[in-house]
């Protein structure tokens, strides 16, 4: 069973919702799909009646779940086999810049981007290096609307760290690191599309 991309919802419906919703259940429970996938179906169906409930009765609530709903179901649909599996090493003082002060939503919005790049950090996982406590967190790097925000946004990091002012070596560091990685994932992804 291929994975069902989400009907257009600008206007939805409890009709549309629940078409929505039973397409992830069933592909949720089909077999032939990782356990991973079935699991983003799941979550996306979980999302879509949640939306389902609050239709009557908030509207913002209702955006807020197709928002999760949607997130979980293309991360569903662009679920890479372990084979080609993408991931992106994050350093730590970029993770902490991006979850201070609202860059990164601390819950789901109802903005696709913002919520498929909240879907792949809130996926990744963290790893301590050496006794000084340094960090880093890996995330999952094949949804490539959700790393396009992500690169947006650590164009602002980048940015913040060329003026020097505020940032520790560290945060330089840091800066130096990402932009290669973001950029031999761009280059990565570039050559899978060909």
């Amino acid at each position: 069973m291929s994975n069902p991309a989400p009907p257009a919802l600008d206007r939805p419906t409890p009709e549309n919702l629940r078409t929505a919703r039973d397409k992830h259940r069933r592909s949720a429970a089909d077999e032939t799909l990782g356990p991973s996938a079935r699991r983003h179906h799941e979550h996306a169906a979980c999302g879509y009646d949640w939306a389902l409930q609050a239709i009557d009765t908030d509207p913002d609530a209702v955006h807020r779940h197709m928002g999760y709903a949607a997130a979980y179901a293309e991360q569903a649909r662009h679920h890479a086999v372990s084979s080609r599996r993408w991931t992106l090493v994050l350093p730590g003082p970029f993770c902490e810049w991006l979850t201070r002060d609202g860059r990164l939503p601390a819950a789901y919005t109802g903005n696709e981007t913002d919520d498929r790049l909240l879907l792949a950090y809130r996926a990744g996982f963290d790893h301590r290096i050496g006794p000084e406590g340094g960090w880093t967190r890996t995330i999952p790097a094949y949804d490539t609307l959700a790393m396009w925000r992500l690169t947006t946004i650590a164009t602002q990091f980048l940015d913040s760290c060329a003026t020097g002012t505020g940032h520790s070596s560290a945060d330089l560091r840091a800066a130096k690191a990402l932009t290669d990685r973001l950029a031999d994932l761009a280059h990565r992804q570039l050559a899978a599309a060909k």
